[in-house]
C-alpha cells in the first residue's frame, strides 16, 4: 500500500521529507502554502496538485495522512483541521507557542484517536538506539546535553514571539533526549544571559537548565547561538559506562564495562521516523511512532517551564 500524503506548509522541511517519500512507500499529492510559488514548486517536482488553503485540500484531496511543516507561530489550525477530518498527521516541532494551543491539539487528537508523528528526528537515529542497548538495565546518574550554534537564517527565528526562542525551537529535541533517556522532569533551575548576540535575537543568547527527573537522575542542557562552531551532543554517565552522542558527526562513543566504544551512525534518522509514520499509518496503530502528539506535548511543556524558569542576567 502507498501512503498518499498532503503537506501544508512548503519550506525548507517539507523538502527535506518529501525527498524521502520514494524511499518509505509514500506519495506526495498535494501542497499548500502561504506562498503560492514554493507550493507550486514542490507540487511540481514531486507530481503532485496544489490547493488554495489545507482546508480545501482535506476537503477535497483524497489523503491517508497529512505533514505540517510550518512556522511554529502558525500550528494549532491545521492539526485541528486534521482532527476534524479524521486525517493522521505528522508535525513539525514545536508544536505551537502557547500550552493552550497544543493542549488543546492533544484533546482532538485523542478523540479522533489519530496516528500522530512529532518532528524529534533523533529518537530514530540509530547513535541514541545504540546508546539505549549498550546502557541496558545500568542505573543512569547524569545526563549533559548540548546545542551550541550560530542565529539560526530563518526569517521568523530571531523573534521570540514567532519562533518561541531557541530552548524551544531548537534545544527542544536535546530537552526530548534527556526525557527520553532520563524520564520525566520533576524540578528544574535556568539561568541566561544575552551579551553577545544582542542585536540579531531577543532572548538569551546562552542558557543552562539543571534539571531533577522523577527517576533520580540529574541532567542539565546548555544552549547557545552566539557560537561560530556547532555542536548538538549529549553525555551520558551511568554505571560502568559513558557515552558521548555528537549528533553532527553521528557518532556515538565512549567507555562501557573498561572496553571502549566507537559506533558510526548512518544519519538518516528523517527518513526512519517518515518510515515509521507510513507504516503506523498503514497498521492504523497509533502507538507505533516513537514520538506521538500526547509525548511530544511533555517534551514542549518541558521547553516552556525552561523559558520561564531562566534568569537572564
Amino acid at each position: 500500500m502507498t501512503v498518499d500524503i498532503g503537506v501544508v506548509g512548503a519550506g525548507g522541511m517539507a523538502e527535506t521529507h518529501a525527498d524521502n517519500f520514494d524511499s518509505v512507500d509514500a506519495r506526495l499529492v498535494g501542497v499548500c502554502s502561504r506562498t503560492e510559488e514554493s507550493a507550486r514548486e514542490l507540487a511540481e517536482s514531486h507530481g503532485a496538485e496544489t490547493y488554495p488553503d489545507a482546508e480545501t485540500m482535506f476537503r477535497t484531496g483524497d489523503l491517508d495522512a497529512v505533514l505540517v511543516t510550518v512556522p511554529p507561530s502558525a500550528h494549532g489550525e491545521y492539526e485541528r483541521l486534521a482532527a476534524e477530518h479524521g486525517v493522521d498527521f505528522f508535525v513539525e516541532k514545536p508544536l505551537a507557542l502557547s500550552r493552550e494551543t497544543a493542549r488543546d491539539v492533544r484533546d482532538a487528537v485523542e478523540a479522533a484517536d489519530l496516528v500522530t508523528q512529532v518532528g524529534h528526528q533523533f529518537r530514530y537515529a540509530d547513535i541514541v538506539e545504540r546508546a539505549h542497548e549498550l546502557l541496558g538495565d545500568r542505573t543512569l546518574a547524569q545526563i549533559e546535553g548540548r546545542w551550541v550554534d550560530a542565529v539560526s537564517p530563518l526569517p521568523w527565528w530571531s523573534r521570540k514571539a514567532e519562533s518561541g526562542g531557541q530552548l524551544v525551537e531548537q534545544s527542544a529535541h536535546v530537552f526530548d533526549l534527556v526525557r527520553d533517556f532520563g524520564g520525566e522532569v520533576a524540578d528544574l533551575a535556568a539561568f541566561g544571559g544575552h551579551r553577545v548576540v544582542t542585536q540579531e535575537i531577543d532572548f538569551a543568547d546562552a542558557s543552562v537548565v539543571a534539571m531533577r527527573h522523577d527517576s533520580g537522575v540529574v541532567s542539565q542542557v546548555a544552549s547557545t547561538s552566539a557560537s561560530p562552531e556547532k555542536d548538538v551532543s549529549l553525555e551520558l554517565v551511568a554505571e560502568d559506562c559513558r557515552l558521548e552522542l555528537d549528533f553532527v558527526a553521528g557518532t556515538l562513543t565512549g567507555t562501557v564495562d573498561d572496553e571502549s566504544i566507537r559506533f558510526e551512525g548512518e544519519q538518516r534518522p528523517y527518513e526512519r521516523e517518515l518510515a515509521a509514520f507510513v507504516e503506523a499509518v498503514e497498521t492504523d496503530d497509533p502507538s507505533h511512532p516513537r514520538s506521538t502528539y500526547p509525548d511530544a506535548l511533555r517534551t514542549f511543556e518541558l521547553t516552556l517551564d525552561a523559558d520561564e524558569a531562566l534568569d537572564i542576567a
